[in-house]
Parts: C-alpha cells; sequence; structure tokens
C-alpha cells in the first residue's frame, strides 16, 4: 500500500513519502542519524541552555511543593 503525496506548491515529487511503502518509511525513519558536529560556542550554548532548564524546572517543583504544603 503507497502513502499518498503531499500536494502542496513545495511538493517536487521526490519525496519519500511519494514511492516508498509504509514499512519502508517506517524502516527508513528508525535508521539512526550521526551526530552533528557543533562548535565550541554551540556546545556552550546548549550546555548553558541545560543547566537554565535545570534551574528553573527545580524553581518550579520547589514552588508547586512549597504551596501545596500550605
Amino acid at each position: 500500500m503507497l502513502v499518498q503525496p503531499r500536494h502542496d506548491e513545495q511538493s517536487t515529487g521526490r519525496e519519500p513519502e511519494t514511492f516508498l511503502e509504509r514499512e519502508q518509511l517506517a524502516v527508513d525513519k528508525a535508521r539512526p542519524v550521526p551526530r552533528a558536529s557543533l562548535s565550541a560556542r554551540a556546545n556552550l550554548a546548549l550546555w548553558a541552555l541545560r543547566v537554565f532548564v535545570g534551574i528553573l524546572s527545580a524553581m518550579v517543583i520547589y514552588t508547586f511543593v512549597s504551596q501545596v504544603a500550605h
């Protein structure tokens, strides 16, 4: 069973959905992609974002727990 192609103005007919069966497409999408090589600046920015999200999450959890306790 073939997947129906999308009909938008950007469709060129070269998308995998137009010529692969559903199972073939699932197997192709399950294949791991190699890690992107990023600059040191980009790695630093991503680590800073991780730290920020961790701190923000801790603040939200603390606020929630302290308000439930009242």
